[in-house]
C-alpha cells in the first residue's frame, strides 16, 4: 500500500501521543492502542487478542512493521480473526513485563517486537518476537502463525483455555517466588554478613571478562550496576582488583565503537565482545547510568579520560536529548535512511578527505582503513588514552587536544549534514529522574554549576507538567500533553534523585514532601502479604506484578529498598528501615543465585553489611565544606549540610554557635566531631 494511500486511512493510533504507536498509525493493520475499549471489543465479539509490543527506536520492529504490518494482505487476516493491540513498552512497562515473563515461559527467551496472543479476557497463551514474512530456518512465517492460532481458537478452544490458564498461573507464581517470608533467626535464610558480601563478589568478579572488560560475551551490555556493586566493594574493602575491573571495563566502554567518538555519548549495547560494533540506539536511561557511574569512578579515583567522557556524553544529552524546557528525550533511532548506523559510521575515503594532510595522524587515533571494520564501513573507536597517544606522535597532550578539538568539530560538522535518527521526543519520568540524579553526581565529583542548574530545570519540569489535576504523578509527557498513572519506577527513581538534591541543598520543606511522597508510595504500591512493592497501583492486568530484577535499569523495588534506608535516617521513622530490612532479608537467597540480576540489592545489603553511614555538617561553613566532602566517594552515605541546624533528626543538638562541625556516625554511634574534611577522611 503506497504511503499516499495510508495517509487518508489512519487507524486508531492516529490518536495517540506515543511516537511508537504513531509510527504505526497508517498501517492497515486495524490497531488498538492498550485500553478499556479494545479489551471489552475482544470479549464483546469472543476474538483473541494479538499485542504487539515494541518501542520507536527498536530496529526489528521496524522491520516486522515494514515486512508485515503495512502488507495489505496480512492486515486482513489480522482484522478478521484479531483484536490487534499495539503497545508502546516504555508507555506501559506492566503490560511489557506480564506478556514478556508469559513469552520467556513458552519460547525460552524474549525480545522486541514482543507478539503475544491472549484471550479475549488478557490471558496469554501463545506467543513470540519476530516473525519473518516467510519460514525462515526454524521460524515460522508470520501469517502461518496467525492461520495456526486462529484455526486453533476457532476449532480448539479448550486446548486455548487450558494452556491459558496454566501460564497466567505460572506467570501469577513466578512474579511473588522472590519474597518469599523468612527468618534469619531461624536458619531458613541467608545472614547477611561479611561471608554474604565476599560471595556476591566472588560470583560478579568470576563472570568477568579479563580481555575486554565488562561481563559475560556478546551481545555485551554495559551492567552498570555490577560495576557498581565492584566498585562499593572497592571502596568498603580496598580491594583493588575489584577497582582494577571497573577502570578497565569503563576505558574498554569509552574507547570502544560503543561509545560515539565524536558526539558523546553511549549506544544500547554491542554486537560483540569488544566493544566494537554497537547496537547503534541512544537510550537516555544508559547514558544516564554511565554518567553517574563515570562520575563516581572520578570521585573515587580522578581520571581525565574520565572526566571527558562525561563531559562530551553530558553535552551530547545537552545538545540531542533534552526539550526546551528542560526535561530530558528518551532515545534516538539506530536507524537513518532506512539502515542502521548510517549517520555514524565513515567511509575511508569520506574520512581521509575530511583529514587532509593528517590523515594518517587521525586514522591511527580512531582506526579507520580502507577496508572498514563493520560491512566495509568504519566505526570510530580508540586503542588506548589520550595521552598515551600524544607521546607516540611526539606531541605534547596539550598540542594534541588542541588539534583533536579542532579536527573533532570538523567530523560534526560533516555528520550534522547527514540525514539524522529518528528521535523519539517522548519525556519519562523514571528516566529523566535517572538523568537528574547523574548529574547530580558530576556536580558533586566536578563542582561544575551546569549539572546542578540542568538537574533543577529537569527536576522543575517534571514536577510541574508530569501531575495531574489531583496532584497525581503522571509517567509521559509527549504531544504537549501528559498521560499514564506513573509506575513504580518513576516514584522510585524521583524519590531518590530529589534525596540526593538533599545532599547538595537541604531544604526541610523538601524532605517533608519527600517523605509525604514516601507514604503515598507504600500505600498505593506496597503488597504486605508479598513484603514488596508491585509495578502498578491499580490491579487491571491478570497478574499482579513486582518489579523484581535489575534490566536494562534498577529494579524500582531496589531502589525503594535504598530510599526506606534513607528517608530512615533522615526522618527517624523506623517504617520505613522496617520495610527495607524485611525485603532485603527476602532477597537475599536470589541476589546469592543471581547477583547479576540482583545488583542493586547487592550493594544495599553491602551498605547494611559496613554500617550505612551519616555524615552531619553543621554550622556557618557547612556549604563550604560540603563541597569538598561530596568529591568523595562514600556509597552507602547519607549527607547532610545545614547552617541553622533544622530540618532533620540527624541535625539535632549538632549546632554550636560560632562553629562549624562534621560528623561521622555509622552503626549506630558516632566519632567525636572535627573541624576538617580531612578529619573526617580519617575517620572513614
Amino acid at each position: 500500500m503506497s504511503q499516499q494511500h495510508r495517509e487518508h486511512y489512519p487507524n486508531r493510533l492516529i490518536t495517540t501521543s506515543s511516537p511508537y504507536l504513531l509510527q504505526h498509525a497508517y498501517n492497515p493493520v486495524d490497531w488498538h492502542p492498550w485500553g478499556e475499549e479494545a479489551l471489552a471489543r475482544a470479549k464483546r465479539e469472543d476474538k483473541p487478542i494479538l499485542v504487539s509490543i515494541g518501542y520507536s527506536t527498536c530496529h526489528w520492529c521496524h522491520v516486522m512493521e515494514r515486512e508485515s504490518f503495512e502488507d495489505d494482505h496480512v492486515a486482513a487476516l489480522m482484522n478478521q480473526h484479531f483484536i490487534n493491540i499495539k503497545v508502546d513498552r516504555e508507555e506501559r512497562p506492566d503490560v511489557d513485563q506480564l506478556y514478556m515473563e508469559a513469552v520467556q515461559m513458552i519460547s525460552g527467551s524474549g525480545g522486541w517486537p514482543l507478539n503475544a496472543f491472549l484471550t479475549p479476557d488478557g490471558r496469554p497463551f501463545y506467543g513470540g518476537t519476530y516473525f519473518p514474512p516467510e519460514p525462515m530456518g526454524n521460524r515460522p512465517s508470520w501469517t502461518q502463525v496467525l492461520q495456526h492460532l486462529a484455526g486453533l481458537f476457532q476449532n480448539k478452544r479448550e486446548v486455548v483455555e487450558t494452556q491459558a490458564d496454566r501460564l497466567i498461573q505460572a506467570v501469577r507464581d513466578h512474579q511473588t517466588r522472590h519474597f518469599k517470608p523468612l527468618d534469619p533467626d531461624a536458619g531458613n535464610g541467608p545472614s547477611l554478613d561479611r561471608g554474604f558480601v565476599e560471595e556476591v563478589f566472588r560470583d560478579l568478579y568470576s563472570d568477568r571478562d579479563v580481555r575486554y572488560g565488562g561481563f559475560g560475551a556478546a551481545p555485551k551490555f554495559p551492567r552498570t550496576m555490577s560495576l557498581e556493586y565492584l566498585l562499593a566493594y572497592a571502596s568498603y574493602t580496598g580491594n583493588a582488583e575489584s577497582a582494577e575491573h571497573v577502570r578497565f571495563s569503563l576505558q574498554q566502554m569509552i574507547r570502544g565503537g560503543i561509545y560515539d567518538q565524536i558526539g558523546g555519548g553511549m549506544a544500547r549495547y554491542a554486537t560483540d565482545p569488544a566493544w566494537l560494533v554497537p547496537h547503534f540506539e541512544k537510550m537516555l536511561y544508559d547514558n544516564a547510568l554511565l554518567v553517574d557511574l563515570l562520575s563516581k569512578w572520578y570521585q573515587w579515583q580522578p581520571d581525565e579520560e574520565m572526566r571527558q567522557a562525561v563531559r562530551d556524553t553530558l553535552a551530547f544529552i545537552d545538545r540531542e536529548l533534552t526539550h526546551p524546557r528542560g526535561a530530558f528525550y528518551s532515545a534516538l533511532d539506530a536507524d537513518s535512511e532506512g539502515e542502521e548506523g548510517k549517520f555514524y559510521v565513515w567511509s575511508h575515503e569520506e574520512f581521509v578527505r575530511i583529514a587532509g594532510d593528517h590523515a594518517t595522524l587521525w586514522c591511527d587515533y580512531l582506526n579507520v582503513s580502507p577496508g572498514g571494520n563493520w560491512e566495509g564501513v568504519n566505526i570510530l573507536h580508540r586503542s588506548t588514552d589520550d595521552a598515551s597517544f600524544a607521546r607516540s606522535q611526539g606531541m605534547d597532550i596539550q598540542t594534541f587536544r588542541a588539534r583533536w578539538a579542532t579536527f573533532r568539530e570538523q567530523l560534526m560538522a560533516t555528520r550534522s549534514d547527514r540525514i539524522r535518527p529518528g528521535l523519539d521526543d517522548k519525556v519519562i519520568l523514571s528516566w529523566n529522574a535517572l538523568m537528574i540524579d547523574a548529574s547530580l553526581t558530576a556536580y558533586q565529583a566536578f563542582g561544575e554549576e551546569d549539572d546542578l542548574i540542568r538537574a533543577n530545570r529537569a527536576l522543575a519540569f517534571l514536577l510541574r507538567e508530569l501531575v495531574d489535576a489531583n496532584g497525581n504523578l503522571l509517567r509521559i509527557y509527549a504531544g504537549d500533553r501528559a498521560y499514564q498513572d506513573a509506575f513504580l519506577d518513576d516514584h522510585a527513581f524521583l524519590i531518590r534523585a530529589r534525596l540526593h538534591l538533599l545532599e547538595i541543598d537541604f531544604q526541610p520543606v523538601a524532605l517533608e514532601d519527600i517523605q509525604r511522597h514516601a507514604d503515598q508510595v507504600i500505600r498505593a504500591f506496597y503488597d504486605q502479604e508479598a513484603g514488596a512493592f508491585r509495578t502498578s497501583a491499580d490491579q487491571e492486568l491478570q497478574s499482579a506484578l513486582f518489579d523484581t530484577y535489575d534490566s536494562a535499569l534498577p529494579s524500582g523495588n531496589a531502589v525503594m529498598v535504598q530510599n526506606m534506608d534513607q528517608l530512615g535516617a533522615l526522618t527517624g521513622r523506623r517504617d520505613f528501615v522496617l520495610i527495607a530490612d524485611r525485603l532485603r532479608h527476602q532477597i537475599a537467597p536470589s541476589v546469592l543465585r543471581f547477583p547479576g540480576s540482583f545488583a542493586q540489592y547487592a550493594q544495599s545489603i553491602m551498605s547494611t553489611v559496613f554500617g550505612h553511614r551519616e555524615i552531619v555538617i553543621a554550622g556557618p561553613d557547612a556549604p563550604s565544606f560540603l563541597r569538598q566532602a561530596s568529591r568523595l566517594y562514600l556509597p552507602g552515605s547519607v549527607r547532610l549540610a545545614s547552617t541553622d541546624g533544622e530540618g532533620s533528626v540527624l541535625l539535632e543538638d549538632r549546632l554550636i554557635s560560632g562553629k562549624t562541625y562534621l560528623y561521622l556516625c555509622q552503626n549506630q554511634s558516632c566519632q567525636l566531631p572535627v573541624e576538617t574534611v580531612e578529619e573526617l577522611v580519617a575517620q572513614l
